[in-house]
């Protein structure tokens, strides 16, 4: 009977074994054939297999049906590694120099924009800090502003209740009577209009026959002293008219006193109109300014509802 061993072993001539991503080898196999038998062993190694054939009790080891026995073969494969030599090991270890220092620099840039950005993110918490106070802030205007919204919103309230009442109370009046005191009232305007209108033309016809009859009795010396007859004082002279009685007469003296009396009034009237004038100015003015007030008002309450 015969067995097949099959044995590999490794080359101990080897020097120092290098990791397999670092180079590419290349290796020589070599196949040793071990002839086994049932009375010997022989290989080309330096060690040999001394094998029993098995035997057993009451049977017979002789191969039934004329088999003959045949030599079997086994291989054994020997890993030979190559040496490497110390250029090949300097030049592997100048290239992994110049890779690390190119992940170093790699690593450098990228903990430098890591920096910046943490730099940012510290710079935006802030900013996000400041913000929520505005933001709280600004919830406490609103919160006072809706108070305020409130009040006013409760006060207009009341007002159109009370407005309410009022227009039911002056429903429940007589519609005649009310009526009836209105044309009333409108009939007295009427009238003292009227009676105003006629007053003043009575005036105007009063000032036209004293200024015809101050023309009649004038003198023309008269017309030469300004301090008669001042400039807008609507009277006019006959240049060629002689008194009937000399300037030393008491008429004519009488004359004078009320010429003077009369530019006394026309110097108040003129100052009236002129101060009339001022005042509508300043009415005026008053008004603008109010206006504007107005404007200004509205457009902050505009501002604030926004």
């Amino acid at each position: 009977m015969m067995f097949i061993i099959k044995v590999c072993y490794c080359n101990p001539s080897i020097n120092m074994v290098l990791p397999k991503p670092c180079y590419t080898t290349t290796s020589t196999i070599t196949t040793t054939t071990v002839t086994t038998t049932s009375t010997s062993t022989s290989t080309t190694t330096s060690f040999t297999l001394n094998l029993k054939p098995l035997t057993s009790t009451g049977m017979n080891n002789t191969p039934p049906f004329g088999l003959t026995s045949r030599p079997f073969t086994s291989t054994i494969n020997e890993i030979i590694t190559p040496v490497m030599t110390y250029g090949q090991l300097d030049g592997l270890i100048n290239k992994w120099s110049l890779e690390l220092e190119d992940q170093e620099k790699c690593f450098l840039h990228q903990a430098s924009q890591l920096n910046a950005w943490d730099y940012t993110c510290i710079e935006n918490g802030e900013k996000i800090i400041a913000l929520h106070g505005e933001v709280q802030k600004v919830k406490l205007y609103q919160q006072r502003l809706e108070q305020e919204l409130d009040f006013i919103l409760s006060q207009q309230k009341e007002l159109e209740d009370l407005l309410t009442l009022s227009e039911e109370s002056v429903k429940d009046q007589s519609g005649s009577v009310y009526l009836q005191h209105t044309d009333e009232e409108r009939e007295k305007t009427y009238k003292l209009a009227e009676d105003v209108d006629a007053k003043l033309k009575q005036m105007a016809q009063d000032l036209k026959d004293i200024t015809e009859y101050l023309n009649t009795f004038g003198s023309p010396a008269d017309t030469t002293d300004p301090s008669l007859f001042p400039q807008p004082f609507p009277i006019v002279l006959a240049a060629k008219w002689s008194p009937p009685f000399p300037l030393s007469h008491p008429m004519a003296v009488t004359l004078q006193q009320i010429c003077k009396i009369l530019n006394a009034h026309m110097d108040f009237l003129q100052w009236i109109n002129q101060t009339s004038d001022m005042l509508q100015r300043k009415v005026e003015e008053v008004q603008v300014f109010q206006h504007r007030r107005y404007k200004e008002q509205e457009y902050n309450v505009r501002i604030a509802f926004d």
